[in-house]
């Protein structure tokens, strides 16, 4: 054999290890972040530096990210993309932009530069995975990270469910560099503390851990050795744990949903572990006792479920029921772009564009992610996120029915916990919560760019 060919081969092999070493470094990298995200509470802290807007680690990491993102495809090393789903990404980009714009003479200049960036940054850190994780081994780095953060969260979780105590409360007396902003205050279902961890608010926490425990099923089922699949396995049960901590009605509505998915997908190898999920159950009870009887009582109130979600109609937090009518009423006013990403308030009725019900002159807090992008970004906007969230659901659902192999359960875990966030939707505000959303996307991005590697 001559030397040219075997020079070419070696400079082949050559360039094929050194893409491996770049996607692997990106994985890593994409990890740090979610690990990032998973364990300093966003919105609680910021770095000591003095800018118009608050900078927090996790928005640092991500213009680093960016920025070298930007580096790559400017150099032609990296190009954009969206995995298959560059419309619903552009409509949703172009829905909150214009809305925006056209309701720019209602809002305060300060909060519409905020409410902007803020909604773009999930788009960017989508855009930010699917362009620069191209290798299965890449995408299960960044989703062991994250089942990884999510078991530390879920184990502070059920220790603050016990002691009342929130280790994420106090980072800064370990981290001089985290300045704290927020001062933590205690919510109680009935007489039970629910808890917040690392979590803007109980809802979200108990959405972030439910939508890693498929992922933790994915590897558990996947491993190489026993031991590991017990040890994968227990991650998952503590995530499950640590989910009913949070006393949330959103994580059964979630649970329910993700069961009903994975039968679809994955149903046989499901049915074979529902004793693993009675013991889970039985875990969950004596790790946090109180929170299964808590969840149930708040599922059965004295006034019944929904009286107590129209009760309060017409104050503020009136209940998810009591809010569609004047939600709609608002949404008539603005049905094409809606009133503006800054027009719901969760606060006072003064603030600027805030969703005041014609009624009552409250402002209202949707509990409704759809009602509430409806009324925000209206019809447009709503068509993006549907598109864009379910849409993500069904394309991955469809490719692990088609794909039996390895690769195959990956996007079947990825599936499931889009499906079970598409149906927390309806419960709360969640791109209110950016742990949790950030969570989504990132899981979404991971799921369609392993969809387009088995294309």
């Amino acid at each position: 054999m001559s030397s040219s060919v075997l020079e070419l081969r070696a400079e082949r092999s050559g360039a094929a290890v050194g893409r491996r070493e770049r996607s692997l470094a990106w994985a890593w990298s994409v990890s740090a972040l979610v690990l990032v995200v998973w364990l300093v509470p966003i919105k609680s802290y910021r770095l000591p530096v003095q800018l118009p807007f608050s900078l927090e680690l996790y928005r640092l990491l991500m213009l680093v990210l960016l920025a070298v993102l930007a580096y790559g495809v400017v150099g032609g090393t990296r190009r954009v993309s969206a995995a298959g789903f560059a419309k619903p990404v552009l409509l949703l980009v172009a829905a909150g932009t214009l809305s925006q714009l056209v309701n720019a003479h209602a809002s305060s200049q300060g909060t519409a530069m905020k409410a902007l960036p803020y909604f773009l940054s999930f788009v960017v850190a989508y855009l930010l995975v699917c362009s620069t994780i191209d290798s299965f081994r890449a995408i299960e780095l960044v989703l062991q990270a994250l089942v990884l953060g999510g078991v530390v969260v879920a184990v502070a979780a059920v220790y603050e469910s016990r002691t009342s105590y929130d280790v994420f409360d106090h980072l800064h007396r370990w981290f001089s560099f985290l300045v704290p902003t927020r001062v933590s205050t205690d919510v109680q279902r009935g007489a039970r503390l629910r808890v917040r961890a690392s979590a803007q608010h109980p809802i979200a926490l108990g959405a972030a851990l439910t939508l890693a425990v498929p992922l933790a099923a994915y590897f558990a089922g996947r491993a190489a050795t026993r031991l590991r699949a017990l040890a994968w396995g227990a991650a998952g049960a503590i995530l499950v744990v640590g989910a009913f901590a949070t006393v949330s009605r959103t994580v059964v509505l979630m649970a329910v949903a993700m069961v009903a998915a994975a039968l679809v997908v994955r149903g046989r190898a499901v049915r074979r572990y529902w004793p693993v999920a009675a013991a889970v159950v039985v875990a969950a009870h004596i790790a946090a006792p109180g929170a299964l009887g808590s969840l149930y009582h708040s599922f059965v109130p004295r006034a019944g479920l929904i009286q107590s979600q129209t009760v309060n109609s017409g104050n503020v937090g009136s209940g998810r029921l009591a809010d569609i009518a004047p939600g709609l009423q608002s949404w008539e006013r603005a049905p094409f772009f809606g009133h503006g990403l800054d027009s719901v308030s969760s606060t006072a009725s003064s603030t600027p564009g805030a969703i005041i019900d014609p009624a009552t002159g409250a402002p209202i807090i949707f509990d409704d992610q759809y009602l509430n992008s409806l009324v925000a970004i209206g019809f447009v906007g709503l068509v993006a996120v549907i598109w864009l969230v379910w849409g993500a659901a069904w394309e991955l659902a469809g490719t692990a029915r088609r794909v039996r192999r390895r690769e195959g359960d990956l996007v079947a875990a990825c599936a499931v916990s889009c499906v079970g966030f598409a149906a927390g939707m309806l419960t709360f505000d969640a791109f209110a919560f950016v742990q949790c959303t950030l969570l989504f996307f990132v899981i979404a991005a991971l799921g369609l760019r392993a969809r387009t590697l088995l294309a």
